[in-house]
């Protein structure tokens, strides 16, 4: 009987220690953040005008996923002016929707928004940093010009880097986590 009691105890042990161990998350997140992208399905970007602190917020779209329909704001800003942005990135696929943007902060220095504007009358400059003082782009000042209405874009990319390809003022390296346009109007 002690026998049977003293295997018992072994075989608890041991199940224990498995589980214990198979429970281990699988990303060791204060070294490597090395995993397959994130899902986003929603970009908003929300721009307060520096001047007299007017909010508008302008949203991209894709709820269900990859390759489903887009729905996308017309981002229309008055000329001559600035604005302070910050971004929101959501994965609306679940319910309810998750915010995807504290784990891009956090994981910052794996994580870049590079922003082209399709015209020359939008400037956007970075505001934010990763922990390593490398660009995010989770915050960025836009300014218009003075030079009368015009139409647009501003294509959002958000790369998302690894230790085999490792973060880079390159727009090409890395993969894509996000790549949104949205039309815009200075008017």
């Amino acid at each position: 009987m002690k026998k049977q009691h003293l295997l018992f105890i072994l075989a608890t042990c041991i199940a224990i220690s498995t589980l214990f161990t198979s429970c281990k998350d699988d990303h060791d997140h204060d070294h490597d953040h090395d995993h397959e992208n994130e899902l986003i399905t929603a970009v908003r970007l929300t721009f307060t005008n520096t001047a007299n602190n007017t909010v508008r917020t302008f949203k991209w779209s894709q709820p269900a996923g990859p390759g489903t329909a887009i729905t996308t704001d017309t981002i229309t800003l008055p000329v001559d002016s600035t604005f302070n942005v910050s971004v929101v990135l959501l994965d609306e696929s679940k319910s309810p929707a998750m915010d995807v943007t504290p784990e891009i902060r956090k994981y910052g220095e794996e994580h870049q928004f590079f922003y082209t504007s399709g015209t020359g009358r939008l400037v956007i400059s970075n505001r934010d940093n990763d922990r390593k003082n490398m660009p995010l782009g989770l915050a960025f000042t836009a300014q218009t010009s003075a030079n009368g209405s015009i139409l647009g874009t501003l294509r959002c990319v958000l790369k998302h880097y690894t230790s085999a390809a490792p973060k880079s003022t390159d727009p090409q390296a890395g993969s894509t986590d996000a790549d949104v346009t949205f039309p815009v109007k200075i008017q």
